[in-house]
């Protein structure tokens, strides 16, 4: 809805274009202010945006005053030249009921694109003709929104914790060139990036991506609400490098695709026979089954292993010579701390044998996506490659690769599933 200004200080006119505006227009009472001089109009442009100002030609420079033939130019003239001082109205309409005001005036008024409408009394077609702007102005703005909100609309998101997570991921699609920066008016502390990934059958997925600059669930948690609403995405990928739990089926450089995310943090802390322990409350929350189905199916494709290996040869993101990244999906869980402990990663396992993966965000995505799904079916999945094994031995050689063999994945799963 639009918000109109009345600037007019004659009372019984303003009664007619109030009626006009509720009555035939639609307006809400709450979205009509009224000024009756140039001083109190300069002052309403000040501190409101207004889609419609119907503005007096002849007005009063200041309350109580007797009405200036020159008051509209006047106002238009100071509200013009006043920079951002005022909020420029997108509108204005010239309203007269002295016929040598509007001769006079309609010229400049003309000039800067502006109506006049002349108020002519026992004649209602000015009334229609108000009418019929102001369904104009309204039509407009709904058409601008409409054309703005389509803009912002994205097919999915993706979101990284750190810069070199979110490099990787701006290379495996293609390279940073091929990606455009996102303007947004909101004032939020993220870079987004958007492209647009042709699919097999020709169809194109438009793609937001974000990174949150820290590790950990909230920050995680921010971004992931942050692309739910801001671009309306229906689906949020995470893509980068977590920590594995060693096995025999394991080894760094493969990648995880999280079927499901556990919280291993939660719970109660509590002191037993001299020691504090945590109490477990155990919380997992799937990925969405239509989503895990569909990534299954390209897992299992014999092809997928030998083009992902395709593209990390060709990034020379190869370490120590190892050609044979796998891809699983396993169940992940995710907390606050970093863990560099065996002890803690063998209780980790006890608790729940099919645990294969450990970082500090996937949760948070997890939760994010399902507690937004009370309205609309949201989706999330983590993707993760693995660049350590939670120990004393970091192996970070394996960050670059993890990251890009993540987001390369990610971009065949767009490519050939969606």
């Amino acid at each position: 809805m639009i918000k109109i200004l009345i600037l007019d200080d004659s009372s019984p006119k303003v009664v007619t274009i109030k009626k006009v505006l509720f009555e035939g227009c639609c307006i809400s009472e709450d979205n009509v202010d009224i000024a009756v001089s140039v001083a109190s109009g300069r002052k309403a442009v000040a501190n409101d945006y207004y889609d419609l100002v119907l503005l007096d030609l002849v007005l009063p420079l200041f309350d109580g005053e007797e009405a200036d033939e020159n008051g509209g130019l006047n106002f238009i003239s100071e509200i013009s030249g006043a920079g951002e001082s005022v909020k420029m109205p997108t509108q204005i309409i010239g309203l007269t009921e002295k016929e040598d005001a509007y001769e006079k005036e309609k010229v400049e008024f003309e000039s800067l694109l502006f109506n006049v409408i002349v108020c002519r009394q026992k004649d209602s077609t000015w009334m229609q003709q108000l009418k019929q702007a102001v369904n104009f102005t309204i039509r407009s703005k709904s058409a601008i929104l409409k054309s703005l909100q389509q803009r912002r609309n994205f097919d999915i998101a993706v979101v990284c914790a750190l810069s070199e997570e979110f490099k990787q991921l701006l290379a495996a699609f293609g390279g940073e060139t091929k990606w455009n920066n996102l303007t947004i008016e909101e004032d939020v502390p993220f870079l987004f990036k958007s492209i647009i990934v042709t699919t097999a059958s020709g169809a194109e997925v438009k793609v937001v991506a974000a990174m949150a600059g820290r590790a950990g669930v909230i920050a995680t948690s921010v971004l992931t609400t942050l692309m739910y609403t801001l671009f309306h995405v229906n689906t949020v990928f995470m893509t980068g490098f977590s920590a594995g739990f060693p096995s025999s089926d394991l080894q760094l450089g493969d990648i995880l695709v999280a079927s499901a995310i556990e919280d291993y943090a939660s719970g109660k802390l509590k002191d037993i026979d001299g020691s504090v322990k945590l109490l477990k409350e155990v919380h997992q929350i799937e990925a969405p089954s239509k989503l895990t189905l569909t990534m299954q199916e390209l897992i299992e494709d014999e092809q997928t292993q030998a083009n992902l290996m395709t593209k990390i040869k060709r990034s020379n993101l190869l370490v120590q010579n190892r050609d044979n990244y796998q891809i699983a999906m396993a169940a992940t869980c995710c907390g606050p701390y970093v863990v560099t402990s065996e002890e803690v990663v063998k209780e980790l396992k006890a608790s729940d044998r099919k645990l294969e993966g450990l970082d500090m965000e996937g949760f948070g995505l997890y939760l994010t996506s399902k507690l937004l799904s009370s309205q609309n079916l949201k989706g999330a999945m983590w993707i993760k490659g693995v660049g350590d094994f939670a120990n004393p031995d970091k192996a970070d050689g394996y960050h670059k690769t993890c990251s890009f063999g993540s987001a390369a994945l990610l971009y065949q799963f767009l490519k050939e599933k969606m």
